[in-house]
């Protein structure tokens, strides 16, 4: 798209070449988007950066920084204004991250005048570290209590979540697992694993717990659980994109998991299959029913 001063151009294809570029991490394609006087600004009026000797390293740090990759919400265009309601996502030293952002761009004859930005809390999923496991193991407790409602009666929450859920600490030493923060507040974890064992907390496990073969056995998702009120904010899914790729990456080509019933809406949205159903034996005769699923990467 040839942007340079075309009035013939509408404000909305402009943003969306910005928006294409900046996902492309082009920066000469950006700057060229751009009037050679554009100015940014986090909204409303803090200046960030003016022109192209600016914009353009300010571009060129982000990239280099986190990789960002922009997904677009919604969008609003009245005029020359074209409003851009988007979560950022990013690469950081041990995991992702995600932001919300509003864009709001001003469109003269065919190039971005003026953008201003207004950032939201920024979510970031990292490593889990031993000290986390206290704060970890109390979100799972909630949320094993209060997210099975609808799905299990309470004397079945209240059994699974005493007598399984909880964190496996080999997954932290192996780190496969990974917490979700946001403003330093925890509000998930979860992650995969190479080893045998499919589910359960330390207290579950008895014995070695071996390595798998990538080559002839699936990978495992492990314990998702996330903070009762951040529900269906999005947090699972991307634990599941993480927990994916780290294990594409490790050689597997299948995982495979024990999902809760609550769970199983999330697993299936991810690509997942049931392929069995079955129930686990817990104490005073509590039965618990399960599904056993898998994805092929």
């Amino acid at each position: 798209m040839a942007l340079g001063n075309d009035t013939r151009i509408s404000p909305t294809a402009v943003v969306q070449a910005q928006l294409d570029a900046y996902n492309a991490h082009d920066v000469a394609a950006l700057l060229a988007i751009y009037a050679d006087d554009a100015q940014q600004f986090e909204h409303p009026d803090t200046l960030l950066a003016t022109g192209g000797a600016q914009i353009g390293p300010r571009f060129t740090a982000r990239f280099a920084a986190s990789r960002p990759r922009a997904q677009l919400l919604n969008r609003i265009a009245c005029g020359k204004l074209v409003i851009d309601h988007e979560i950022v996502h990013g690469d950081t030293p041990d995991g992702v991250s995600a932001q919300e952002l509003v864009a709001t761009y001003e469109v003269v004859q065919g190039r971005i005048a003026r953008a201003w930005f207004s950032f939201g809390p920024l979510t970031r999923l990292r490593v889990a570290l031993p000290a986390d496991v206290p704060g970890m193991n109390a979100l799972i407790a909630r949320s094993g209590v209060e997210l099975s409602a609808g799905f299990y009666t309470q004397e079945q929450a209240q059994a699974v979540t005493r007598h399984v859920f909880g964190v496996d600490t080999q997954l932290v030493a192996d780190q496969t697992y990974f917490v979700i923060e946001r403003d330093d507040a925890m509000l998930a974890c979860g992650g995969w694993s190479r080893r045998a064992t499919l589910y359960g907390a330390d207290r579950a496990k008895s014995g070695p717990d071996p390595l798998l073969d990538p080559a002839s056995q699936p990978g495992r998702i492990r314990a998702f659980f996330v903070e009762p009120a951040a529900a269906r904010q999005g947090l699972g899914s991307m634990l599941m994109r993480h927990c994916e790729r780290q294990a594409q990456a490790a050689g597997f080509g299948v995982l495979e998991l024990a999902a809760t019933l609550p769970g199983v809406p999330l697993y299936l949205a991810c690509g997942f299959a049931v392929i069995e159903e079955f129930h686990l034996d817990l104490p005073d005769d509590i039965k618990l029913p399960l599904a056993r699923m898998h994805k092929r990467l």
